[in-house]
């Protein structure tokens, strides 16, 4: 006889086998399903809309969750869910073979959080991708079809150049410049020139 236990999660109740149950508590996270799960609580999705959008089924987002490495031929769907490239997928996926469990997440670069042109910045409430290299404290902007790197806790001294940011959108500017007090000036730390 087979002993049955209700596994309960946000998009269904299923009666499972207890062995198998036990299997799933017992997997490991890897950083591949960490960084899922944070996505997934990022979007405040159901793992079906989520399967819909990006082209899998919500039985094989539940087992990549669960710790199960994705094919290959999965991994462009993937790199578009976590809005990290095909290669960075690949990379997760062989580490979560060989995992210890480690979460820690890899290295993917700076955040990046608006594009635009140097007169006109739409800023993005979250990052719609990463940006290399990781430079501490700070979010990048494609400016003019190239990043820059920008940390807003660092204070501007004469000749910086900034972003001159308030809410959803900012511009470059030579420092000093005017800045209201509805604006902040972050400072530009690096720029992509190639």
């Amino acid at each position: 006889m087979v002993a049955l236990v209700k596994l309960i999660t946000k998009d269904t109740c299923n009666i499972v086998d207890t062995n198998k149950f036990v299997k799933m508590v017992k997997m490991k996270k890897t950083r591949l399903t960490q960084m899922l799960l944070n996505q997934q609580n990022k979007s405040g999705l159901t793992e079906s809309e989520i399967g819909a959008q990006h082209g899998f089924s919500q039985q094989a987002f539940s087992t990549w969750k669960a710790g199960v490495v994705p094919r290959p031929k999965m991994y462009p769907a993937i790199a578009s869910f976590l809005r990290i490239s095909v290669d960075q997928v690949a990379e997760l996926a062989e580490e979560a073979k060989t995992s210890t469990g480690s979460t820690k997440l890899p290295e993917l670069g700076a955040p990046v959080h608006g594009r635009g042109d140097t007169e006109s910045i739409a800023i993005d409430k979250f990052p719609s991708g990463f940006a290399k290299p990781s430079v501490s404290g700070t979010y990048a902007l494609r400016i003019d079809g190239r990043y820059v790197w920008v940390n807003p806790r660092l204070k501007p001294v004469a000749g910086n150049e900034v972003i001159v940011r308030t809410g959803s959108s900012g511009r470059v500017a030579k420092w000093p410049t005017e800045v209201s007090p509805a604006e902040e000036a972050h400072v530009i730390v690096l720029r992509e020139t190639v």
